[in-house]
């Protein structure tokens, strides 16, 4: 950018004027605009004391690979797949907090060496993991790592051709030849890929709608997520996602339902002994009923016997009384006889 120097002069004259006027001058010669260095050849000494951690001396903000004597600029992905890499990151992040078997570098500026059998490049990957079970272990202190990265993602670019070519052929190539055991490509269409590196140093697609890390016991992810990017609480309730994240939280929630299960069982429970206890008064009621319908049964019973007997000696005192009639009325025949002279026992 044409940089103008402005200063600031004053006449001459004794007597100040109220209003300074500015003058503007332009430099005799211009300063070059900073360019990018793509493609310069340069030492791997070079490249490490002055593009590894910047741009040079040109201010060109700017980040470079290099690749076996020349400068490569990297890239800059669009930003949907610079989301999709992000919720990756997270998603790994969580993984690792459950699991913390690997550390993660997710700056895209952080290279390693890689030494392959007809060239030497550096690489940058977007995002780079290694195992805790790495020989090389990673150290807080470095600025690069010594060993090669157990798992590379690149954040595909579109820019050109060359971009494409380098993340999905030579990347690719490269890093199987190193050793990376798993490598990613993050993208918006079809050239999306997840890789993995078989015992013959080949790589294998994992493939899949849910892409099983072979690398990270347990590891897995849906790839219509990447595009998706579920928030932390909706994969806690995704039983692809559950087991590693927001552990706590499942847990917690886990917990608050057999509460609420043990509450609710708790409440039946109480419902079923007081519906228990109604029944029970209700057949003690039934009983206490069924005893006085009994009880007033046996006093009808016993009332009707009795109404029976009484029945039974009013008869016997009419019988009595239609004896005793029926004998006075023979005396008084057997008298009216005798009146007459008449015998009554010859009767």
């Amino acid at each position: 950018m044409t940089t103008q120097l402005l200063e600031r002069t004053f006449p001459t004259t004794k007597q100040k004027p109220k209003y300074y006027p500015l003058v503007f001058r332009l430099p005799t010669s211009l300063p070059a605009e900073p360019t990018s260095r793509d493609g310069w050849a340069v030492s791997e000494e070079e490249y490490w004391a002055v593009y590894y951690e910047g741009s040079g001396d040109d201010h060109y903000d700017a980040q470079y690979e290099w690749n076996n004597g020349y400068l490569e600029e990297k890239s800059v992905s669009t930003y949907q797949v610079s989301a999709m890499t992000e919720w990756l990151i997270l998603a790994l992040q969580q993984y690792l907090d459950h699991e913390p078997i690997a550390k993660l570098i997710g700056s895209g500026t952080f290279g390693f060496r890689v030494q392959l059998v007809n060239s030497t490049t550096v690489r940058k990957p977007d995002v780079a993991l290694v195992l805790n079970s790495n020989l090389h272990r990673l150290q807080k202190k470095d600025r690069s790592y010594h060993g090669i990265f157990d798992l590379c993602i690149e954040s595909l670019s579109d820019s050109s051709k060359k971009d494409i070519e380098r993340d999905t052929i030579e990347k690719k190539r490269d890093y199987a030849e190193a050793g990376v055991q798993e490598f990613y490509i993050i993208d918006d269409t079809n050239r999306m890929a997840f890789y993995w590196l078989n015992d013959f140093g080949k790589y294998e697609a994992l493939e899949g709608d849910i892409i099983r890390s072979k690398l990270l016991p347990g590891f897995q992810f849906r790839k219509a997520d990447l595009l998706r990017q579920p928030t932390l609480e909706e994969m806690a309730e995704d039983e692809v996602y559950r087991d590693y994240v927001l552990p706590g939280l499942t847990k917690q929630k886990n917990m608050a339902i057999q509460q609420a299960e043990q509450e609710r069982q708790q409440k039946e429970l109480a419902l079923q002994q007081a519906e228990q206890e109604r029944q029970q008064k209700e057949l003690a009621l039934q009983q206490a009923e069924q005893e006085r319908q009994q009880k007033e049964l046996a006093l009808q019973q016993a009332e009707q016997e009795r109404q029976q007997k009484e029945l039974a000696l009013q008869q016997a005192e009419q019988e009595r009384q239609e004896k005793d009639i029926a004998l006075l009325r023979a005396e008084l025949l057997a008298a009216k006889l005798r009146e007459l002279g008449i015998n009554p026992e010859l009767f």
